[in-house]
Order: C-alpha cells, then sequence, then structure tokens
C-alpha cells in the first residue's frame, strides 16, 4: 500500500509543482475558463503546453513515471485549473483507449493526432436513458457491406462539441449477431452533429450531446481489444477504463479540496474577529483538523488504488471507493473553507464559491457516489443489487 513518496516520486511532485505554476495558473489570466473552452482556444492551449511538458519530460528517467507518478501530476494540474485539466484528460483520453486496445493502424493513425491535439477526442458511452449500466446502450453500429452504420444520441460527454473523434460505446450488429462494442468515429470523414450542455460548475470544461443519424464508419475502425471466452469485450473495456477514470476523478478532488483547504487556512491566520485571529478560535481549528484529515484519507485511498494498476492488478474496489469518498469529501471541504472565509466565502471575487461547484460536480461522472457504494458492497458481500 502506498504510503510515502520515493525520492524519485518527490522531485516530479516539485517539478509538477513548479510547471503548473509556471505553464498552467498564468494561463488563467489570458482565457476565460468561466464558459466552455473552443476547439480552437484548446488547440492553441495544449500545443502550447506539449513543447514545455516534452522539456519537463526529457530530464526525467522513465522509470520514474510510474503510476503514482501521473497521480502526482493528475494532483498539481487539477489544483492549478480544474476545468482544463478535466479538458486535457478526457481530450487525449482516447490515446490511451486506442493504445491499449486497438489495431496497430488505428494506433497509427490516431494517436499521434489526438496526443497533439489536431485531433480532439472524446469518449461517448452515456445516453438520454442509459448512465450507470453501459450495457444497456442503445446507440446501435449495424454492419453495411464495408462500414458500419450508427445510429443514436449521447449526452454527457465530455468534450463533445469540440470534438473531431469519438470513442463511440454501441450494441454492434453483424453477422446475425448482436453485442456491445466500441468505434472510432472520426468527424471529418463520418460527420456527426453536436451541441454544449451548460452546468453548475467546472464553467470552462465542454461537455455535450453526440447525434448519429445514419452515420457511417469503417470497418476497420472498430476497436476490439482481446476476445476473452464469452465474447463482451466491449464492456471489458469500458469497465477497464472506468478504472483509472474514477482514480483520476478521486485525485481531481483531492487536488480542489486541498486548493480549498490551503486558502482557508491562510485566511484563519490573517483574519481577525472578537479580538483575535479566527484561527484561534476553537471550532475553527476543528473544521481545519476535519479537513486535513479528510483530504489525507482521501489522497490515500486513491493512490492505493494506483499502486495496484501500477502491479498489474484489478482495483473495481479500491477505486470505487477512493472515487465515492474523495468527491464528497471535496464538497465538504470546499464548504467549510467557505464557512471559514464567512460571507466572504460566498464572493465571486474569492476562490470558494467556484472551488465548491466545481467539487460538487464530481460525485456524479463515472458513476454517482451510490452506484460506487452498490459495486464496493457486491464485491464485499458477493451480493448483487443490480437486477
Amino acid at each position: 500500500m502506498f504510503l510515502d513518496y520515493t525520492d524519485e516520486q518527490a522531485l516530479v511532485a516539485h517539478t509538477a509543482r513548479e510547471f503548473a505554476e509556471r505553464e498552467i495558473v498564468p494561463l488563467g489570466e489570458r482565457y476565460d475558463f468561466d464558459k466552455p473552452i473552443t476547439r480552437d482556444e484548446f488547440r492553441e492551449i495544449w500545443q502550447g503546453l506539449l513543447p514545455a511538458l516534452m522539456r519537463l519530460l526529457e530530464g526525467m528517467d522513465p522509470k520514474d513515471l510510474d503510476y503514482i507518478s501521473l497521480g502526482i501530476f493528475i494532483e498539481e494540474f487539477f489544483k492549478a485549473n480544474p476545468s482544463l485539466a478535466c479538458t486535457v484528460g478526457m481530450a487525449l483520453g482516447p490515446a490511451g483507449t486506442l493504445y491499449l486496445f486497438a489495431s496497430d493502424e488505428l494506433k497509427a493513425r490516431y494517436i499521434p493526432l489526438i496526443v497533439s491535439a489536431h485531433k480532439i477526442g472524446c469518449t461517448a458511452i452515456t445516453e438520454p436513458d442509459v448512465g450507470s449500466n453501459p450495457a444497456e446502450v442503445q446507440c446501435t453500429a449495424a454492419r453495411d457491406g464495408d462500414s458500419y452504420v450508427l445510429n443514436g444520441t449521447k449526452t454527457w460527454i465530455s468534450c463533445a462539441h469540440i470534438s473531431d473523434v469519438a470513442l463511440v460505446t454501441c450494441r454492434v450488429r453483424e453477422n446475425g449477431g448482436e453485442e456491445p462494442g466500441i468505434i472510432l468515429v472520426d468527424r471529418e470523414e463520418s460527420p456527426y452533429a453536436s451541441s454544449e450542455l451548460p452546468h453548475l460548475g467546472l464553467k470552462g470544461f465542454p461537455t455535450g450531446e453526440l447525434y448519429f443519424d445514419d452515420c457511417r464508419v469503417p470497418l476497420c475502425n472498430r476497436v476490439k481489444g482481446e476476445r476473452k471466452k464469452g465474447g463482451r469485450e466491449g464492456l471489458r473495456m469500458v469497465f477497464q477504463g472506468f478504472e483509472y477514470a474514477r482514480i483520476a476523478m478521486a485525485l481531481g478532488a483531492v487536488a480542489m479540496a486541498q486548493a480549498a483547504f490551503e486558502y482557508a487556512v491562510s485566511y484563519a491566520r490573517e483574519r481577525r474577529q472578537w479580538g483575535k485571529l479566527i484561527g484561534e478560535h476553537q471550532m475553527v481549528q476543528e473544521m481545519i483538523t476535519d479537513m486535513a484529515t479528510a483530504i489525507d484519507c482521501a489522497r490515500l485511498l486513491a493512490y492505493r488504488a494506483l499502486s495496484l494498476l501500477q502491479q498489474g492488478k484489478r482495483c473495481d474496489r479500491e477505486a470505487c471507493m477512493a472515487k465515492y469518498f474523495a468527491t464528497e469529501m471535496a464538497v465538504e471541504v470546499t464548504s467549510k473553507a467557505i464557512q471559514i472565509h464567512g460571507a466572504n466565502g460566498l464572493s465571486e471575487e474569492y476562490p470558494l464559491e467556484r472551488l465548491f461547484r466545481d467539487a460538487r460536480m464530481f460525485t456524479i461522472p463515472d458513476g454517482t457516489t451510490q452506484i460506487q457504494k452498490l459495486i464496493v458492497a457486491r464485491d464485499i458481500l458477493g451480493l448483487s443489487a443490480f437486477s
């Protein structure tokens, strides 16, 4: 179980923090993250960051860049700019799926384009009537000659409206049968429509709907993965992706809570009421202690799950524990930070109300808190609440 950084990981943490402060924080002054990032803005931002990131990685030994190191980068990125961190993670995420599961041809064609943001990616699972159970998706891909014909709607898809490439979870129909699968849809060669969905927090993070209406996609664009006994490899790919996504969300929640906590500590050391610093009041000290403890607990849960991934082990239970605990913790910690700031915490001139809204967003995507708890209980009891 992960308990502390190695010397190499401590160096990664220091380097990642410097990178975030030097390269990411200033972007908040150059771009308006109170509205969804546009396609052109994202390309400009990422292609501007990429050379600096590559220079940063040049000075590191590849063996030091393990899952824990990746988690450290995620924390620092989210702490610096949650909306941009979400956008980068979701726009580049399809490259990871292709690397793990796609044919050599698809890898060669699309991974370089996605990593460089010449083609912005998205992962399309959720539908208007299907959320936490991807086995029930209704979007279809019916084989017709040398193509699949896609029909259906996807909703609450990260980076939907700015996407050039979508990895679509659907019901693949061919050879007289039907099974879950994933199809890569390139908007340029297989046009699809999209729209933006406004939301409570993470205002700069584009989220929307995708519409496929007799959308023809080449057969070679199916992401097949390794066929296991019993088939349904499409669902296996989706569920394996959930493990990493949920851990990443847990670390993002930890980062937002940490930022709110640091603002609260600084304010408690400066603000005076009743003739003394508010940090000297017992109930403020209690909130500070509760916040610090909760953040540490969530961080340890997230890094424990990452350490299991590092060992090549499945971590459904641990990832779900980390995701539900960390995201609920972030809502509580950001709320307490607002409380410590009093009326100033409600003001848009302070960052707390934004961090609270951003944190509240994380308790629902990639499985609600309640779904995470049901998965954990099923793993413990061997009994399922799902029919």
